[in-house]
C-alpha cells in the first residue's frame, strides 16, 4: 500500500485562497508604482515640480493608479495652445511612452509576483 499525505498541500491551498485577493491587489499596486517610476524618468524638467509629483496608490481591493498631482501634466503630455501667443506647443508624450514600457514589463512583473506569493504561501 502506498500512502500519500497531502495535508501540507491542503494547508497551502487554504493560505493561497486567502492570499490571492491580497496578491492581486499587490500586483496592481506594483504595476502602478512601476508606471509612476517610468513616467517620472520620462517627464521633462522645467522647475522639477511635474517630475517630482508622481505617486502610486491603491484605488480599491484589486486596483491601483499612477498619479500626478500637478494640474498641468496633461498640457505637457498633449499638444496645447499657448494662452498668450496662441501658438501650438507640441506635447512631450512622456506618459504614453511610460505606459508602453510598463505594458511590455507587466507579464514578467506578474510572473515574478506570483512566484513570490507561491514561495510565501508554501514555506
Amino acid at each position: 500500500m502506498i500512502r500519500i499525505d497531502v495535508t501540507e498541500l491542503k494547508r497551502g491551498a487554504l493560505r493561497m485562497r486567502h492570499a490571492s485577493r491580497r496578491a492581486l491587489g499587490g500586483l496592481a499596486l506594483r504595476a502602478a508604482e512601476h508606471l509612476a517610476e517610468e513616467a517620472e524618468l520620462r517627464t521633462p524638467i522645467d522647475t522639477g515640480l511635474l517630475r517630482g509629483s508622481w505617486s502610486a496608490a491603491e484605488t480599491g481591493p484589486l486596483s491601483a493608479e499612477a498619479r500626478n498631482r500637478v494640474h498641468y501634466a496633461s498640457f505637457v503630455e498633449f499638444d496645447t495652445r499657448h494662452w498668450i501667443s496662441k501658438n501650438i506647443v507640441p506635447g512631450r508624450r512622456f506618459m504614453r511612452d511610460a505606459m508602453e514600457e510598463a505594458e511590455t514589463s507587466l507579464p514578467g512583473m506578474a510572473e515574478t509576483h506570483v512566484r513570490e506569493l507561491i514561495g510565501e504561501v508554501f514555506r
